[in-house]
């Protein structure tokens, strides 16, 4: 598979989309997103550039696929329960559609937004949580920093939190 399009629709994810479905049956996702395959590349590419700084070249598509399919021939097992855990984790989160403001500067109550309905969890979602599961079994240390270029906000605090939900699949 050359491209992520063509990878997020194969038979080959389709299956691993079916065994994460077993193993979390309340799983809601969203119809397919154009906008999928562009933001996996980016978290892909992210990484890359978190590990080796921008010395190298950017990645292909092509390359983002072999590593992400390699990672789960390697380590499939506790990688889905990973991503179980972590979309355990994201379901229970509060967030807040307007974002972070500092202390006199947050929105008037006529001015937030409000969040109308939960759509669920895109079908790139396993991918783009393999980037995260290396990262925090593999470069600890360089989490919160993939998490800043990714623009989370509360990017330290957040990389403790996911290294807590990485903790409780070891247990």
């Amino acid at each position: 598979m050359k491209t992520i399009e063509e990878f997020l629709t194969s038979d080959w994810y389709k299956k691993v989309t079916a065994e994460l479905v077993q193993l979390k049956p309340d799983i809601k996702f969203v119809e397919h997103a154009n906008y999928e395959a562009e933001l996996l590349m980016d978290s892909y590419r992210e990484r890359m550039y978190t590990l080796h700084g921008f010395g190298i070249s950017s990645p292909t598509e092509e390359e983002c696929v072999q590593w992400i399919m390699e990672q789960l021939a390697q380590d499939k097992e506790n990688i889905m329960s990973y991503v179980v855990a972590r979309l355990t984790f994201s379901e229970q989160l509060e967030d807040d559609p307007d974002g972070e403001f500092r202390e006199g500067e947050e929105l008037n109550e006529g001015d937030k937004s409000e969040v109308v309905e939960i759509l669920g969890f895109t079908r790139s979602v396993i991918a783009d949580t393999v980037i995260e599961y290396d990262l925090v079994k593999n470069h600890p240390k360089l989490l919160t920093g993939y998490f800043k270029r990714t623009r989370i906000p509360g990017a330290a605090k957040f990389s403790s939190q996911i290294k807590k939900v990485y903790a409780s699949i070891k247990n």
